[in-house]
């Protein structure tokens, strides 16, 4: 149905997503997969880190996942508060006079109630980025320290190259 969530069916690493425009050669990729191919990746884990460690990681997360909810959430706020000026205005002609139109009554409306329709979408979207692993996909604190681990593999096997991504 139109209102159901296509879910991604297969994760794929940094490298391998469809959009990606860096500079890893198809050999490099391969030696990558070769790593995530193994038991255990060369990177550490989060588990392997001292608790200290994973709680400031934690924290971190937490609060770029609130900022970015706030950020969605304040626009969507300004917006519907820039909607219902407009039908106010229109309706009860401060230092104007009423307008006898429909349009201006139907734009305000529209700017008070589509942003909370875009702010659902972008706050499922945050959401599931703070949390993939509903989706299948990896924990991303481990995935961001693997990908951290790869960069600097790339980088000290090929020096002349100072950036892959």
């Amino acid at each position: 149905m139109w209102w159901v969530r296509k879910q991604n069916t297969e994760w794929l690493p940094w490298y391998r997503v469809p959009g990606f425009k860096g500079k890893v050669s198809e050999a490099e990729k391969r030696q990558l997969d070769a790593f995530r191919m193994q038991e255990r990746h060369p990177a550490a884990s989060s588990v392997d880190l001292p608790e200290e460690v994973r709680s400031y990681i934690s924290r971190l997360e937490l609060e770029n996942y609130d900022f970015k909810q706030e950020k969605a959430a304040n626009g969507s706020l300004f917006v519907s508060v820039l909607g219902a000026t407009i039908l106010g205005v229109n309706y009860f002609g401060v230092h104007i006079q009423p307008v006898a139109s429909i349009w201006p009554y139907a734009f305000g409306l529209l700017l008070l109630l589509a942003p909370w329709f875009v702010n659902s979408r972008e706050w499922q979207r945050n959401a599931d980025e703070l949390h993939p692993r509903r989706h299948g996909g990896p924990n991303m604190t481990d995935e961001n320290i693997r990908k951290e681990w790869e960069l600097d593999f790339l980088t000290r096997h090929d020096p002349e190259v100072g950036s892959k991504t």
